[in-house]
């Protein structure tokens, strides 16, 4: 059997335990795979000897039944070890108290030799996973909890939040479906009232949090990644095909490095490298084209040109 098959099994035999009782379709909705085989996946945890039943309200395990131990060797707990560490950098969100006591209950429940091992060896620091935050969440720390609470509740929330673009707060109702944590920053996804549609909020804007009777489920149809596909990194607009030119000087390490999942490479005849892009909304890819100076042309759209040229306009007055 292939490990991905095993690992699947594994997490539809735990979200059964986690539940009284639990329905096909929501454990497929959130393994994000069909119902048809979340039951042939149920039929094969019955087969190997697991107490599944079910019922009209969904599937349970008898109560006698209890999951075997995990056996870890010393690469792995030190792997996990290290990723759990690397936490620590989340300071002011609801991960990070979490994760130090998960930390803390895995090195328990070790053996007493690999226990010894991982506690007189010093592992900090010789791995770094690169999740510290660029915001003092601290701050804040009411408000991230607030919203990770909603999440799992399923509540809606009253924010007061501060828009960068237009400046200034207003106050609108967000359902959050989700979290993501991008270049250092935690933001938040969800539908908002104000605009009647999905929107990306950056959680240190919202200045005021409420958490609402009001309940919500996440569409059936939403997805995380198919949310921010096509974006440079976490922002949203219009659909571009974004075609550069780079110099001699950096093509090899541009081609080092797929920046984009639409990514298409061409080399030139003067060892130059011309690379396309499709994406949506420009202001995000158009600070990274910044970044290399005359080293990188825009062929196309023509806006982004035009916004290019009008940058170095105001950096030629800024240096002048």
């Amino acid at each position: 059997m292939k490990s991905s098959n095993i690992w699947r099994l594994l997490k539809i035999l735990l979200m059964v335990c986690r539940y009284d009782r639990i329905k096909a379709k929501r454990i497929a909705d959130e393994l994000e795979i069909s119902t048809r085989q979340i039951y042939r996946d149920i039929n094969c945890l019955k087969y190997a000897g697991v107490p599944i039943y079910s019922d009209r309200n969904g599937y349970s395990v008898a109560s006698t039944f209890f999951m075997p131990k995990i056996s870890l060797n010393l690469l792995e707990v030190i792997t996990l070890i290290l990723f759990l560490n690397s936490i620590k950098s989340q300071k002011g969100t609801p991960y990070l108290y979490t994760l130090n006591t998960v930390s803390e209950k895995i090195i328990n429940l070790l053996p007493g030799d690999l226990k010894r091992k991982i506690m007189e060896s010093n592992y900090n620091g010789i791995v770094d996973f690169g999740l510290e935050t660029k915001i003092d969440y601290k701050k804040i720390e009411d408000v991230f909890k607030c919203i990770n609470s909603a999440q799992l509740e399923k509540k809606s929330i009253l924010i007061k939040y501060y828009s960068i673009e237009r400046k200034k707060e207003n106050e609108r109702i967000v359902d959050p479906y989700a979290l993501k944590f991008r270049f250092g920053v935690w933001y938040m996804i969800g539908y908002c009232s104000l605009r009647k549609c999905i929107r990306t909020f950056r959680i240190d804007r919202i200045k005021n949090i409420k958490m609402l009777d009001k309940s919500f489920s996440v569409p059936a149809d939403f997805s995380l990644d198919k949310y921010l596909s096509g974006s440079w990194g976490i922002k949203k607009g219009k659909k571009y095909k974004v075609k550069l030119k780079f110099n001699p000087q950096i093509a090899e390490f541009i081609s080092e490095v797929t920046w984009h999942p639409s990514q298409k490479l061409k080399h030139g005849n003067n060892g130059s490298l011309y690379a396309e892009y499709e994406i949506t909304g420009l202001d995000e890819i158009e600070r990274w084209i910044l970044g290399f100076g005359a080293d990188v042309e825009v062929i196309e759209p023509e806006k982004l040109r035009k916004d290019i040229a009008c940058e170095i306009n105001k950096l030629r007055r800024v240096y002048s």
